[in-house]
């Protein structure tokens, strides 16, 4: 559906990473065994292997069980160290040198003191990446991508608030974010997912999607990242012709 963003949540059991989010476990479509990381990876891989000319982005966290930095030494272990299929410098690539490749978003805290993790193998450092469960009265973050050496950085801007009521959800953080999408420089994440107690993802996506559907996209202009949960060819199809 033209799906190139994965928000992939992790947890490590022994020498193994699953996929959850928070409490919840993932499962293989159509059954009750946990879908391992190294299934989603096979699918990416087997995806960009038919279309070279693409790129998939992967944020990958750790949601629950060992410690963030354990998880990242697994992941960095068995996925990454070895593994040309990702890209993994700590730098906004061009398109040009991803095509083909995943590139990797870490939001994980990979041990900064680690002379084995440079800014040229561990992706790019999202580890200071701001929780929103809280409402500030601003409709998004700005935050940085760190260099684990140099001290440089570069902005990013983040609408995540999770734990919004959907109506909130929709009027002080996805819209605003729509209307002036802050994206001249850097990246730009604006997340329509959100749940609470009483509602589900699912209940937010439909009442999101709903409003969204019925907001006219200017063709052309920057809206960056516009990441969902359980998206729709309809919804989709929306976002990718506003490129054209």
């Amino acid at each position: 559906m033209g799906i190139r963003f994965l928000d992939i949540r992790i947890e490590k059991t022994g020498n193994r990473l699953r996929t959850v989010h928070g409490i919840s476990t993932c499962y293989r479509p159509g059954t009750r065994e946990p879908l391992s990381l190294e299934e989603v990876v096979d699918n990416c891989r087997a995806f960009l292997k038919s279309n070279p000319s693409e790129t998939v982005i992967v944020s990958i966290k750790r949601d629950r069980g060992a410690s963030s930095e354990e998880a990242f030494n697994t992941f960095f272990e068995f996925y990454l160290q070895d593994d040309p299929l990702w890209y993994k410098e700590n730098r906004i690539p061009t398109l040009g040198e991803v095509r083909g490749r995943i590139v990797l978003l870490n939001r994980c805290h990979a041990d900064a003191e680690n002379p084995l993790y440079t800014d040229l193998n561990s992706g790019l450092n999202f580890s200071d990446w701001p929780d929103q469960a809280e409402d500030d009265g601003k409709s998004f973050a700005c935050a940085t991508i760190h260099r684990r050496r140099s001290g440089e950085e570069d902005k990013y801007f983040l609408q995540d608030k999770y734990k919004l009521s959907p109506k909130k959800k929709w009027n002080s953080a996805v819209l605003p974010m729509l209307t002036e999408p802050p994206c001249d420089f850097g990246f730009c994440f604006n997340f329509f997912s959100a749940a609470d107690i009483i509602h589900s993802p699912k209940s937010y996506s439909k009442y999101i999607f709903k409003r969204f559907l019925k907001f006219p996209l200017v063709n052309f202009k920057k809206y960056g990242w516009l990441i969902l949960d359980f998206p729709t060819e309809e919804i989709c199809r929306k976002i990718i012709l506003s490129n054209f």
